[in-house]
């Protein structure tokens, strides 16, 4: 059981840090300044970086890498792993979903201290 809740921790996590944080968009836009000298009309939209970039890749391989260092890599926990790459997007859009709830409980509080 442990296994599957740091599998969803694991996932959470890559899911915020790669759609969430911005910080490969940060990582993108200052590759392609470097590269603006060489290759004209880069933008950062055309910087690709393989199995980082995409929160799908990033979960099935850490997923993937995850149960070979536990010693877990069998037929149902691989399916698991292939399961949440799946949702990663749902679970990127339900982080940002939380926190804009969160925003509003919050204009909502400073408002009833207001009045």
């Amino acid at each position: 059981m442990m296994t599957i809740i740091n599998l969803i921790l694991l996932t959470i996590t890559i899911c915020f840090v790669v759609d969430v944080s911005g910080f490969f968009t940060f990582v993108k836009k200052f590759v392609a300044s470097r590269l603006e000298g060489k290759y004209k009309n880069i933008t950062p939209e055309d910087i690709k970086i393989p199995f980082i970039t995409c929160s799908l890749c990033s979960v099935w391989w850490a997923g993937l890498i995850y149960l070979l260092f536990v010693g877990k890599f069998t037929i149902p926990y691989i399916a698991f792993v292939a399961f949440l790459s799946l949702i990663s997007s749902n679970i990127s859009g339900l982080l940002l979903c939380i926190k804009d709830y969160l925003a509003a409980f919050e204009m909502w509080l400073q408002k009833q201290i207001e009045e």
